[in-house]
């Protein structure tokens, strides 16, 4: 995803360029600049992530092209987290471990992470927006109850949409229990969509979602295209070891963005590099399509 970040001009007293002369006093209008952003994790050689990197130690290889960010935030920012979970009736027996291993990411991230609480089964449901209070969102957690089919593509779509629609550092935590069969969309369109989104996707899938190949294989590209990362845990109790370790992924990222050229809707693969820094490996969405 492109991503617009607006500006806003007062047009009052003198205009600052000829052609907006004709305006009235006190007009207001809008100039949107395209940026790419690139939400980035830096680990060292021993697979620690990286912290305290500033914006000059970031370089960006754009198709080829050599590119220094234009915005930086760093791992200290605060980010958004939307929280997408499986609530179908496959989930019975593993819903009390999904619930205790949600509310212990809550307590791991920092008080001004915002997080949104989506879950899904034949149909998408929002059970809390984005909010800083965990009181709020501990609740709605507590209250997941199963039950229905899975209409997974359909609902990581919609979410990837809603995520990205935030602003800043940004991410989407994707668990499941069980094979689509209730998605309007296909395995490539949801992988199609989720690229165009410019938020990495964290997966983790358990029970019968490990059984279908094709799935964990849509799953792993998805979070590898996207620069997140898949998981695969065997058992309800390994739940909250992957979500501990999402936790610290999120809290050490990096969010980079530059303007790119245009180019019709082409798709352009992305690098990052750390300058000065050989022995560091970089992780990030793979590429974007051009605007």
């Amino acid at each position: 995803m492109i991503s617009r970040r607006r500006f806003l001009l007062w047009a009052a007293g003198t205009p600052a360029v000829s052609q907006v002369e004709h305006l009235p006093k006190g007009t207001l209008f809008r100039v949107q600049t395209a940026l790419v952003e690139i939400h980035t994790i830096v680990l060292d050689s021993r697979g620690r992530h990286l912290r305290g990197l500033q914006k000059q130690d970031f370089e960006i290889l754009d198709g080829g092209d050599r590119r220094s960010p234009e915005i930086f935030e760093s791992e200290e920012s605060a980010l958004s987290l939307g929280l997408l979970l499986d609530v179908t009736g496959s989930m019975q027996e593993a819903l009390a471990a999904l619930k205790h291993a949600a509310l212990r990411l809550l307590d791991q991230l920092r008080p001004a992470d915002q997080v949104a609480v989506f879950v899904f089964n034949n149909r998408l449901w929002v059970l809390s927006d984005f909010t800083a209070d965990r009181d709020l969102t501990a609740a709605a957690i507590r209250n997941l109850r199963a039950g229905g089919r899975t209409a997974l593509f359909d609902a990581l779509a919609r979410t990837s949409q809603l995520v990205a629609q935030r602003q800043g550092k940004r991410a989407l935590l994707v668990f499941t229990d069980g094979n689509d069969n209730a998605s309007a969309l296909t395995l490539d369109r949801a992988i199609e969509r989720a690229r165009r989104e410019a938020i990495p996707v964290y997966t983790v899938a358990q029970g019968e979602a490990l059984r279908v190949r094709n799935l964990t294989e849509t799953l792993e590209t998805i979070a590898r295209s996207t620069g997140g990362l898949a998981f695969k845990v065997k058992k309800p109790a390994e739940i909250d070891e992957a979500f501990a370790e999402i936790s610290r992924e999120l809290t050490a990222s990096y969010l980079l963005a530059f303007k790119p050229r245009p180019g019709a809707g082409e798709w352009r693969t992305l690098a990052v590099t750390v300058r000065g820094r050989k022995e560091v490996r970089v992780r990030c969405r793979e590429g974007y399509f051009a605007p």
